[in-house]
């Protein structure tokens, strides 16, 4: 146990390269990109496309129960 303790003390801390971070620098852009224009396409397709849709948000559900 004392030689892995000291093994984790005497070696360096691990450093990224510049690619390695750049490469999920892009990942992370690209999937913030597909969140958003996923958002987007519901907001273009199902709210502002479907006034039926914006009326009973509107207006609520209308039930005689």
């Amino acid at each position: 146990m004392t030689n892995f303790i000291y093994v984790l003390a005497v070696t360096q801390v691990w450093k990224p390269s510049e690619g390695l971070i750049y490469f999920l620098l892009v990942i992370g852009a690209f999937l913030t990109a597909g969140v958003a224009l996923s958002i987007l396409t519901f907001y273009e397709d199902c709210y502002w496309g479907d006034e039926s849709y914006r009326k009973v948000l509107k207006e609520g559900k209308k039930s005689s129960i």
